[in-house]
């Protein structure tokens, strides 16, 4: 996706003004952020729920789950999204960046797209207090989540309706 998309453009605007006046992260700027991170990963806004059955950014485990599951909404209820850097650490990391730019901020959410894994799997980041802060590879090498690669070719919902 370019970001010739103008209402990307204008989401990008206002998280860059937020950052740069060290603004607190709250519900609005959350929710622009998700909107952000799923124009980054999906090229659209969708639903929670929408995006699980169309990220191709999983994990193995989660394709592995995906595989034996009865029926595509039993997989769904074992999954769950995740910001591979935490929204709470990209905000950060965007607060502290006096040069920061709608560019800066687009290419970050590309390079840590949002990415499904099982609900177990996030739990042990909990558990690991990995919650809402560190590294991607980080974060996931001590919760042993191993994506898949490469990226799936079509969405989950799309994969099972070929392969079920």
């Amino acid at each position: 996706m370019s970001l010739e998309n103008k209402l990307v453009r204008r989401r990008l605007e206002f998280i860059r003004l937020e950052a740069i006046h060290k603004e607190r992260r709250d519900q609005a700027l959350t929710m622009v952020m998700r909107v952000v991170s799923n124009y980054a990963t999906l090229n659209k806004d969708v639903s929670s729920s929408k995006a699980l059955r169309l990220n191709k950014n999983i994990s193995e485990a989660a394709f592995n789950e995906l595989v034996k599951s009865k029926t595509l909404n039993d997989w769904v209820k074992k999954v769950t999204n995740e910001h591979q850097m935490p929204l709470k650490e990209t905000w950060v990391r965007f607060t502290k960046n006096s040069k920061l730019t709608i560019d800066y901020i687009w290419q970050h959410f590309e390079k840590y797209p949002m990415t499904t894994i099982l609900k177990t799997e996030n739990e042990r980041l909990d558990a690991l207090g990995y919650r809402d802060k560190g590294m991607p590879k980080e974060r996931y090498k001590a919760a042993k989540i191993k994506l898949l690669k490469p990226l799936l070719k079509q969405s989950p919902e799309d994969w099972w309706k070929s392969n079920k």
